[in-house]
């Protein structure tokens, strides 16, 4: 095992994915024991489902410090491979290992945490905080991808250099945190929203575990850990019912249109049918399935996501402004050199 090399880490993770997903399905019969709370007459829209209806002590502190403990060893290990790799590499080093086995012994640990409490730590947050770190984690991913593949049909943002340089060395933390929030928020139960979802920040904790790697950054991983978001938002909206399911389908295959799938080496002509194709989708279902004037739901996610990518770059420059961080370089995005560590 001392010899793996950082690909084998990524088959690892997907099956490490597909069993915790077999173990999620054996596990539901014994979770039917738990009451689930009911939404009040207050339900807000914002309501989780699957929480005890009465929580006690140790449903809530098995849970936060389960949450606790794994999001601070995770940060450990990026802070010792921070401080002592700089090259990249095709094997795992230690803290490498040590990420992954963190990782793996939590997983692990939640899952009987669920088997014996139920709970995640969504007993005491509302929902749409799991939602925003989701959504933190895409709008950064394409803010730090852009260098490579642009943001809007291949077309570069001129951001500075020292963006660049301040998302390098703080995104694996703030990545480690909205994945481990994810995961610690929703107990590990049966329904496909769910296994699409632990399927997703399984994968993406491998991948914040390969850290210094070249796996880190290939983009086809890259690209199959930003776009598993996909299936599993369409999934959660269809369940939910009320229409949302076509906001979540046409808005992230939007984001595959305008953005991603400019930075998979696609030839002029095949991203021409895929463009095509998506817009006599979209054309078919808002004349035929919708109502024209519901058009607006395809750009909703996209329209969020690029928009926090600017106020995200404006916040930034205003605290490096004030606190002397900018240089008088300000090459463009085309003058640099790569980005390592842009991945998720």
């Amino acid at each position: 095992m001392a010899r793996w090399k950082d690909r084998t880490a990524a088959d690892y993770g997907i099956i490490l994915a597909v069993v915790a997903c077999l173990a999620i399905v054996a596990l539901g019969v014994v979770l039917t024991r738990f009451e689930l709370e009911q939404p009040g007459p207050a339900f807000d829209g914002f309501f989780y489902e699957w929480q005890r209806a009465d929580p006690d002590f140790w449903s809530r502190a098995t849970a936060w410090v389960g949450f606790g403990l794994h999001q601070i060893g995770v940060w450990l290990c990026i802070y010792y491979a921070q401080k002592h790799y700089t090259k990249y590499t095709d094997r795992l080093r230690g803290a490498n290992w040590a990420a992954l086995g963190v990782n793996t012994l939590f997983i692990v640990l939640h899952f009987f945490q669920t088997m014996f409490f139920y709970d995640g730590i969504a007993q005491d947050l509302p929902s749409w905080t799991a939602q925003f770190t989701v959504i933190m984690m895409l709008f950064v991913i394409v803010a730090m991808e852009n260098k490579r593949r642009g943001i809007f049909f291949g077309r570069k943002v001129n951001f500075r250099q020292e963006f660049y340089a301040w998302m390098r060395q703080y995104h694996g933390y703030a990545f480690s945190f909205a994945v481990i929030y994810t995961f610690w928020f929703h107990p590990m139960v049966f329904t496909l929203g769910h296994l699409g979802g632990f399927v997703h920040v399984i994968l993406v904790m491998v991948q914040g575990s390969i850290f210094f790697t070249k796996m880190h950054l290939n983009r086809n991983w890259k690209f199959l850990l930003e776009v598993l978001v996909l299936p599993h938002a369409a999934l959660v909206a269809l369940n939910q019912g009320g229409g949302l399911v076509y906001m979540f389908l046409f808005g992230f295959l939007a984001m595959f249109i305008v953005t991603q799938m400019h930075g998979l080496g696609y030839k002029r002509w095949l991203k021409w049918v895929y463009g095509l194709a998506f817009a006599g989708a979209v054309a078919i279902t808002y004349l035929i399935l919708r109502q024209p004037y519901q058009v607006n739901e395809v750009i909703r996610i996209p329209a969020i996501l690029y928009l926090m990518v600017f106020v995200m770059y404006g916040l930034w420059w205003l605290w490096a402004k004030f606190t002397g961080r900018l240089s008088g370089d300000r090459r463009s995005t085309t003058d640099a050199a790569p980005l390592e560590g842009a991945a998720a």
